[in-house]
Formats: C-alpha cells, sequence, structure tokens
C-alpha cells in the first residue's frame, strides 16, 4: 500500500512540475519507468526480508522475540 502512495505522489509531482514547465513528458517519461522500477525493487526486497524472517522462525531458527525485533526493524525503514 505505501508503494501505491509513492507512486501516486510521484505521479502527481511529476504532472505538477510539468505544469510548471521544469519537466517535459516527451523528454522525461523515462524517468517514470526508472522511478516505478526502483520502487518496485524496494518493495521486493522488504518483502523477501520479511518472508525469510518468517520463516526462520518456522524452522526454528530464531524465537519469537528475534522475529518480532527484525521485523520492527525492517518495517522502521522506509
Amino acid at each position: 500500500m505505501k508503494t501505491g502512495i509513492s507512486v501516486l505522489i510521484f505521479i502527481g509531482l511529476f504532472i505538477w512540475l510539468g505544469n510548471l514547465q521544469i519537466l517535459n513528458f516527451s523528454r522525461d517519461w523515462p524517468l517514470i519507468l526508472i522511478f516505478l522500477g526502483v520502487i518496485t525493487l524496494f518493495s521486493a526486497f522488504k518483502k523477501r526480508k520479511r518472508y525469510k524472517i518468517i520463516s526462520d522462525l518456522e524452522k526454528g531458527k530464531i524465537s519469537a522475540r528475534e522475529a518480532e525485533k527484525r521485523l520492527r526493524d525492517t518495517t522502521s525503514h522506509p
């Protein structure tokens, strides 16, 4: 959900800067693709990290407290 909000904010900012003629859509459209790609990568890495923590907890490799601490650490960083 945070990814969707970030995308909407970026699109709004991009349109606003286009209206101010700071950005040119026909020239700067690759920036949108790059930004969306970077957001998607970060989101995927976060999900993968959370999945690994849950997997380690289920396998008994870490305690519930350790899993909670690690999950909080992953969600506290933007």
